[in-house]
Formats: C-alpha cells, structure tokens, sequence
C-alpha cells in the first residue's frame, strides 16, 4: 500500500472536485440543448452519471497518482474507465427512470463526458507538472 503525501492528497482531491464540476456542468449544458430547464431532469441525468464516476471509478484507477500525473496513462485509462461506467450510468438511468433505451442519447452524453474528463484531467495534470517545478 503506497502512503499518500500531502501533494498526492491534494491532488486527489483536487481531481475528485473537478471531476464533480465537470458532472455539474454537463449537467447544466442539458437542459440548454434541449431548450428547457427542468430540475427533476437535472437530478435524473445527474445523480447516475457523477455517482457511478465517483464511486467506481476510484476502484479502475482513475484517481490514481500516476493516472493523475502521466499524461499517457490519463489519455488511455480516462476514457476506458468512463466508457464503463458511462454505459453503467445510461443503464442505471433507464432502469431508475423507468425510459427506454436510446443509443443517441447513450453515444452523445458518454462521448461529450470522455472529451470533458479528458480536457479537465489534462488541465489538471498540466497545472500540476507546474507547480511541481517550483
């Protein structure tokens, strides 16, 4: 078991944040698309969608330090780990919402998700390689 450092554990939950944020503004960004604001719809696309992430993605290594801090590992195991709970997300959402399945819906919210995860996490890991330096 590696211990983490005060760094590490900043960092961790810095991504953890972040990663929340980016739920947050998918989220947000729905009900723009589709041209109406609807809290009941926020909380049926939201509450999948960031609580598969954030309790299984952990466990795949998506907050792992070397995830978080090497690029080539955070382009690969990023994307790999949201397409699984990503499609885990849209199961459990039909399952909760009692709507039926809709592959549309399923490759435009994993695929914009992926390309927001992976923005943020670059950030991150960038700024993070930043302040290392100093």
């Amino acid at each position: 078991m590696h211990l983490l450092t005060d760094r590490s554990r900043v960092l961790v939950a810095t991504a953890v944040l972040g990663d929340t944020l980016v739920f947050v503004l998918f989220i947000a960004l729905t009900p723009i698309e589709h041209g109406s604001v609807e809290i009941a719809a926020f909380w049926r696309t939201g509450l999948p969608f960031a609580g598969v992430w954030l309790l299984v993605s952990p466990w795949l290594g998506a907050f792992r330090i070397s995830t978080l801090t090497r690029l080539r590992m955070a382009v690969w195991r990023i994307p790999f780990i949201w397409l699984g709970c990503g499609i885990a997300a849209v199961m459990l959402r039909v399952w909760l919402t009692d709507r039926t399945f809709s592959w549309a819906f399923t490759i435009a919210s994993i695929s914009l998700v992926a390309a927001m995860l992976l923005s943020w996490r670059t950030l991150l890991l960038l700024a993070a390689r930043r302040i290392e330096r100093y």
